[in-house]
Protein backbone atom coordinates (compact mmCIF):
# COMPACT_ATOMS: atom_id res chain seq x y z
CA UNK A 1 0.00 0.00 0.00
CA UNK A 2 2.83 2.46 1.23
CA UNK A 3 4.31 1.42 -2.29
CA UNK A 4 1.23 2.44 -4.66
CA UNK A 5 1.33 5.64 -2.68
CA UNK A 6 4.49 6.80 -3.48
CA UNK A 7 4.66 6.31 -6.68
CA UNK A 8 1.27 7.76 -7.28
CA UNK A 9 3.14 10.75 -5.37
CA UNK A 10 6.02 10.35 -7.82
CA UNK A 11 3.85 11.05 -10.69
CA UNK A 12 1.89 13.41 -9.72
CA UNK A 13 5.09 15.50 -9.52
CA UNK A 14 5.92 14.67 -11.93
CA UNK A 15 3.03 15.69 -14.07
CA UNK A 16 3.41 19.28 -11.96
CA UNK A 17 6.95 19.45 -13.29
CA UNK A 18 5.83 18.84 -16.67
CA UNK A 19 3.48 21.23 -16.86
CA UNK A 20 5.14 23.88 -15.13
CA UNK A 21 7.94 23.24 -17.47
CA UNK A 22 5.56 23.39 -20.74
CA UNK A 23 4.47 26.78 -19.27
CA UNK A 24 7.85 28.30 -19.07
CA UNK A 25 8.01 26.77 -22.40
CA UNK A 26 5.54 28.47 -24.14
CA UNK A 27 6.15 32.03 -22.45
CA UNK A 28 9.44 31.75 -23.65
CA UNK A 29 9.10 31.48 -26.95
CA UNK A 30 12.09 32.68 -29.61
CA UNK A 31 10.59 35.63 -31.74
CA UNK A 32 10.53 33.51 -34.84
CA UNK A 33 8.17 31.07 -33.45
CA UNK A 34 6.32 34.04 -32.19
CA UNK A 35 5.82 35.04 -35.88
CA UNK A 36 5.41 31.95 -36.77
CA UNK A 37 2.45 31.70 -35.01
CA UNK A 38 1.07 34.85 -36.26
CA UNK A 39 1.56 34.18 -40.18
CA UNK A 40 4.73 36.04 -40.45
CA UNK A 41 6.71 34.41 -42.88
CA UNK A 42 10.49 34.02 -43.03
CA UNK A 43 10.44 36.02 -45.77
CA UNK A 44 8.81 38.85 -43.78
CA UNK A 45 11.96 39.09 -41.73
CA UNK A 46 14.92 38.15 -44.29
CA UNK A 47 13.35 39.13 -47.02
CA UNK A 48 13.77 35.70 -48.80
CA UNK A 49 10.87 33.49 -48.80
CA UNK A 50 12.52 30.09 -48.33
CA UNK A 51 12.56 27.83 -45.39
CA UNK A 52 16.35 28.40 -44.65
CA UNK A 53 17.43 32.32 -45.94
CA UNK A 54 21.37 32.51 -46.58
CA UNK A 55 21.19 35.81 -44.93
CA UNK A 56 20.42 37.19 -41.59
CA UNK A 57 16.95 39.27 -41.17
CA UNK A 58 18.17 42.93 -41.29
CA UNK A 59 17.45 44.96 -37.91
CA UNK A 60 15.42 47.52 -39.85
CA UNK A 61 12.95 44.99 -41.19
CA UNK A 62 11.27 45.28 -37.48
CA UNK A 63 10.49 48.63 -37.45
CA UNK A 64 9.50 48.98 -41.04
CA UNK A 65 7.50 46.03 -40.33
CA UNK A 66 3.50 46.87 -40.75
CA UNK A 67 2.89 44.76 -37.03
CA UNK A 68 5.47 46.38 -35.47
CA UNK A 69 5.74 50.47 -36.73
CA UNK A 70 7.78 52.83 -35.11
CA UNK A 71 9.88 52.71 -31.80
CA UNK A 72 6.92 54.72 -30.11
CA UNK A 73 4.17 52.18 -31.35
CA UNK A 74 5.99 49.77 -29.99
CA UNK A 75 6.53 50.95 -26.76
CA UNK A 76 2.80 52.19 -26.04
CA UNK A 77 2.23 48.53 -26.80
CA UNK A 78 4.78 47.68 -23.92
CA UNK A 79 2.89 50.01 -21.34
CA UNK A 80 -0.31 48.69 -22.86
CA UNK A 81 -0.13 45.11 -22.76
CA UNK A 82 2.46 44.36 -19.77
CA UNK A 83 3.09 45.82 -16.10
CA UNK A 84 6.24 46.80 -16.53
CA UNK A 85 8.16 49.23 -14.18
CA UNK A 86 10.51 50.34 -17.08
CA UNK A 87 9.67 50.07 -20.38
CA UNK A 88 12.36 48.08 -22.32
CA UNK A 89 11.38 50.04 -25.26
CA UNK A 90 11.53 53.63 -24.03
CA UNK A 91 14.59 54.63 -22.04
CA UNK A 92 17.74 56.09 -22.40
CA UNK A 93 19.06 53.93 -24.66
CA UNK A 94 16.19 53.29 -27.30
CA UNK A 95 15.46 57.20 -27.60
CA UNK A 96 19.27 58.34 -28.59
CA UNK A 97 18.96 54.73 -31.39
CA UNK A 98 21.54 53.17 -30.10
CA UNK A 99 20.00 50.01 -29.79
CA UNK A 100 18.68 47.38 -32.61
CA UNK A 101 15.17 45.27 -31.95
CA UNK A 102 18.05 42.22 -32.62
CA UNK A 103 20.48 43.20 -29.54
CA UNK A 104 17.33 41.62 -27.16
CA UNK A 105 14.83 39.53 -29.96
CA UNK A 106 17.59 37.21 -30.70
CA UNK A 107 15.25 35.66 -33.61
CA UNK A 108 16.21 31.98 -33.49
CA UNK A 109 17.40 31.92 -29.81
CA UNK A 110 16.03 32.89 -26.66
CA UNK A 111 15.83 36.71 -26.26
CA UNK A 112 18.34 38.41 -23.87
CA UNK A 113 17.71 41.82 -22.34
CA UNK A 114 20.72 44.47 -23.19
CA UNK A 115 19.53 46.70 -20.43
CA UNK A 116 21.09 43.90 -18.04
CA UNK A 117 24.69 44.98 -19.62
CA UNK A 118 24.76 47.75 -17.17
CA UNK A 119 21.56 47.39 -14.82
CA UNK A 120 22.36 43.75 -13.62
CA UNK A 121 18.95 42.69 -11.25
CA UNK A 122 16.25 45.37 -13.12
CA UNK A 123 13.17 44.01 -12.59
CA UNK A 124 11.05 45.14 -15.55
CA UNK A 125 7.70 44.51 -13.07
Amino acid sequence: MIKKIVCLSVIVALLVIGVALSQEARENKHTADRHKERGITCGGCHGEEEDAPKTAASPKSCLACKNHGSWDVVAERTVKDKDYRFNPHRNHITETNDIECTQCHQAHRNDTVACYDCHTGMKFK
